[in-house]
């Protein structure tokens, strides 16, 4: 008795998956595989029912071994079949998820290399616009004779020709931030130390740099990429870390351009990073978009009090 119950709960569980498998051919959209593996299930209800069914009768036509026997070879070929075809789907949907990462590559590399066209353009636009208006400005009030003023304009003079020097100077560094001359002429080493002296000055943070590339160039695309990640982690660390010590170093191996970024300031907790509305993540997932772009990798290691640790590898070759 409890064998029929055991093979009569068998036999409904086999029909559903039956029923369930043959439901999602059309999902599939008929693909061959899962057509087979159908079939199988089905034979396998079938199989199931017949075993059930000599509990009952006994069919003298033909064997009941026979038939369980060959039933049994056509579900293993036809598992055996659907199973090759399904590799075959699993080596397509690799192939599809490679191609979205190259396509997700190439869109975040041609939304960043669209941004610095534009801070090109829009510095380029600053120097040979505004600045010769500010030149013609300071050499107009430079021009008065200020002997023949009282103290009182004379002293608005010297205040025009000092705020005109000013506006020039900061146009410079504005124009120098959107697209920096020092990384065009001199490379990334150059360009980062002239970046974090200038940050760093009139605080007592210590910056040290270990550079291996020195005066080995790359690509611009690599070159802006690296020093725009740094300049927004030297920017981090100021405004939230209160560092006493940041070290960065660059070098090069095996093919790959690998940048460690790190510092000794108060850390965080990625989870809470994660969960404050007004956090500075959006500037991490900026950084983890560029590396992106390159085809890159970053590991990132922070706790409380345990300070901030940076490293990406990037191929270069």
């Amino acid at each position: 008795m409890l064998l029929k119950v055991a093979l009569l709960l068998s036999m409904m569980i086999q029909i559903g998956a039956a029923v369930i498998a043959i439901g999602l051919i059309r999902r599939t959209r008929y693909n061959v595989s899962w057509i087979l593996i159908s079939a199988g299930f089905v034979l396998m209800a079938l199989r199931r029912l017949f075993d059930f069914s000599t509990l009952f009768w006994e069919n003298h036509l033909f064997s009941g071994a026979d038939v369980n026997s060959w039933m049994g070879i056509l579900i293993s070929l036809l598992m055996f079949i659907g199973v090759i075809f399904i590799r075959q789907i699993f080596n397509l949907q690799q192939r599809i998820d490679e191609l979205r990462k190259v396509s997700e590559m190439r869109v975040l590399s041609a939304v960043i290399e669209g941004e610095e066209r534009a801070r090109q353009n829009f510095a380029r636009d600053l120097h040979d616009g505004l600045g010769p208006l500010l030149s013609s400005i300071k050499m107009t009030a430079s021009a008065i004779d200020t002997t023949k003023l009282d103290e009182a304009n004379r002293r608005i003079v010297e205040r025009t020709c000092q705020t005109s020097d000013d506006a020039i100077v900061s146009l410079k560094e504005i124009s120098n931030h959107l697209s920096p001359h020092l990384l065009k002429n001199y490379g990334l080493t150059k360009a980062l130390e002239t970046f974090a002296a200038g940050l760093m000055e009139g605080t007592s943070i210590e910056f040290v740099m270990d550079s291996e590339i020195r005066e080995k160039r790359y690509s611009y695309k690599i070159e802006i990429t690296l020093y725009r990640i740094v300049s927004e982690l030297l920017n981090n660390s100021l405004k939230h870390a209160d560092p006493g010590r940041i070290t960065l170093k660059i070098q090069e191996e095996g093919g790959k351009l690998s940048l460690s970024y790190q510092d000794d300031g108060i850390g965080y907790d990625p989870k809470e990073l994660a969960t404050e509305p007004d956090s500075d993540k959006m500037g991490l997932d900026n950084i983890g978009s560029r590396i992106k772009s390159l085809n890159g990798e970053m590991d990132i290691h922070s706790l409380p009090g345990e300070g901030f640790n940076l490293t990406l590898q990037i191929p270069v070759k």
